[in-house]
């Protein structure tokens, strides 16, 4: 077996190896053919004399598929002012190279595909740099100008082949060394950057970029997985090359620190570019990268397939964020599904402390977004139809309940994959209740029975209320409700008298308002068939019952137990 092993290893090597000679070939055939091609150009190239001016033309190649072209314009005193064009021919629009008349010149034009400002114009003594859309040649006469034109037009073809394979990278760790070696200082005109490109040792898919312009220091980290290929663009001003990325779905995810102090969050980092071909390289690879390191950083992320492991790494990424001149610790608590997180934190010597209740379940999985503001970066969590199901309470006083909470973090990667761990929770508990079945039948005594169970005192502000329910005829199916309002002043005495026949499950729910939770339970076709008695005198009809409820789950019990009676024909 190993015998074959070595046969079949040698085999692949040989064909591997006969591959990378035949695209090796095929590369240099491709340039030489080129080189051809750019050698005809080079021949049309002449001295143009016009009326008042003769221009000088030189096309020189700089390297495999770009080229300057440099014009020289020699007045009739003998003074010469000279423009090179740095350009690549794989750029250049062939539709979009012609040739026409300008007064007494013959002119040869070429533009760049989508008018993008790819052509780099040195003029001054090279004291002056501008990016530019197009540029023009000098045609000897008419017959020149249309041979150059068609020189042009012809090689094109041919420098796009050679520019498809003038970088050629694999892996994701070949990319990241290239932009680590070849994003670096620019000199220009009137200013330098330093710049240095580093991975993060610990964090798979993490960069560090560090620029210097002038004496500004300023440094971004963020994980490149996170970035959009798509938004990779080239965003050219005055005589700085740069190549814009944004975050993905737009989320301003890159942390951004100016003089080793955190400003904030952006959407957006920008790469300076010392030269066209640097800066084209540049745009190829971090489109080609942010893929690969996707890939890369998907297989280092951790696998939530228990609760203790999405809990577990939640409250490790939470536990310590520093930020906006504050200390931030969080910790999330789980009873099955009913979840507790607190929140301390440390501003100066004011401490402040939060406390959330709510059950798990309640929480939408797929509205968990992202947020930031100034230096704060989060995970905002939504309850389902933004029900304020959330308890809340602040420095131990109890607050009105809320639709979202707020986890915060230290950076973009961790709120993502805690964002993962967190939709993990949510499903997984979601998968494990039961819901319950409203069409499930149940007797008048086992409703009470549960009923009984659930309704209790409730403390609300400066009220009680003491609440009892009982079974006050079989054969009508009717139950009366006994609410004890008191406060320092006065005591009310509600008395509700209903049928089990009458309820309706489409129209009894929870509500909550402010620091209060109650159950309200509806009547059929919101008719006013519930008889109530205030302090022993009859009042008018009503076509509900609200009862009292310690908390958004207390209430979803007793609504629950309501509909199920409600649904109850045959035993009622």
């Amino acid at each position: 077996m190993i015998y074959i092993s070595n046969r079949l290893s040698s085999y692949y090597l040989r064909i591997i190896l006969i591959f990378l000679i035949f695209s090796f070939k095929a590369t240099l055939a491709q340039e030489t053919g080129l080189d051809q091609k750019v050698t005809t150009i080079q021949e049309l190239l002449s001295s143009v004399e016009a009326n008042k001016l003769t221009f000088d033309q030189e096309f020189k190649t700089v390297s495999p598929g770009y080229y300057d072209y440099t014009i020289s314009e020699i007045n009739s005193k003998g003074n010469e002012e000279s423009t090179t064009y740095s350009f690549a021919l794989a750029d250049i629009d062939k539709n979009s190279v012609r040739y026409f008349t300008k007064k007494d010149v013959i002119l040869v034009e070429l533009a760049v595909k989508g008018k993008q400002k790819l052509i780099k114009k040195l003029s001054d003594e090279g004291g002056k740099i501008a990016y530019i859309t197009s540029f023009t040649m000098y045609g000897l006469n008419a017959d020149n100008g249309r041979d150059l034109e068609s020189a042009i037009e012809n090689s094109i073809p041919e420098a796009i082949e050679v520019n498809k394979n003038l970088l050629v990278l694999d892996s994701y760790k070949d990319h990241l060394q290239w932009l680590e070696k070849n994003i670096g200082n620019v000199d220009l005109p009137k200013h330098q950057i330093t710049q240095q490109l580093s991975k993060d040792l610990e964090k798979s898919g993490v960069v560090v970029l560090n620029q210097t312009v002038d004496s500004k220091n300023e440094r971004f980290e963020f994980n490149l997985s996170l970035l959009n290929p798509n938004s990779v663009n080239y965003k050219i001003s005055g005589d700085e090359f740069l190549i814009e990325v944004g975050s993905a779905k737009g989320v301003s995810g890159i942390t951004f620190y100016s003089d080793e102090v955190l400003k904030g969050y952006t959407d957006k980092v920008f790469f300076y570019a010392n030269s066209l071909a640097n800066g084209k390289n540049i745009y190829k690879v971090l489109k080609e990268i942010i893929p690969l390191a996707t890939t890369e950083f998907d297989t280092s992320k951790p696998d939530f397939n228990t609760v203790n492991s999405a809990l577990d790494y939640l409250n490790n990424h939470i536990d310590d964020i520093q930020s906006d001149g504050r200390t931030t610790a969080q910790k999330l608590t789980l009873e099955d599904y009913m979840a507790t997180f607190s929140l301390k934190e440390t501003i100066s010597d004011k401490n402040e402390e939060h406390l959330y209740s709510f059950n798990l379940t309640d929480i939408n999985q797929n509205k968990i977004s992202f947020n930031d503001k100034k230096t704060r970066f989060y995970l905002v969590l939504n309850t389902n139809k933004e029900e304020k199901y959330i308890g809340h309470s602040f420095n131990g006083e109890t607050e009105n309940y809320e639709k979202e909470i707020l986890l915060y973090f230290n950076s973009y990667d961790e709120a993502y994959v805690s964002k993962e761990a967190l939709q993990f929770l949510v499903v997984h508990f979601k998968d494990q209740i039961t819901e319950t079945n409203e069409s499930f039948e149940i007797g008048l005594e086992d409703a009470l029975s549960q009923l009984s169970s659930e309704i209790k005192p409730v403390q609300a502000d400066n009220l009680r209320y003491e609440q009892e329910i009982e079974l006050l005829e079989t054969e009508t199916s009717t139950f009366k409700f006994t609410q004890t309002e008191s406060s320092d002043k006065k005591t009310t005495e509600y008395v509700y008298e209903f049928s089990a026949k009458d309820l309706s499950q489409k129209s009894s729910k929870v509500i909550v308002s402010g620091k209060r939770v109650w159950a309200e339970i509806g009547v059929k076709s919101e008719q006013k068939l519930v008889k109530v008695y205030k302090d022993g005198q009859v009042q008018n009809y009503e076509n509900k019952i609200e009862i009292e409820a310690l908390n958004p789950e207390n209430a979803k019990e007793i609504v629950a137990i309501l509909k199920r009676l409600a649904a109850s024909k045959s035993k009622l």
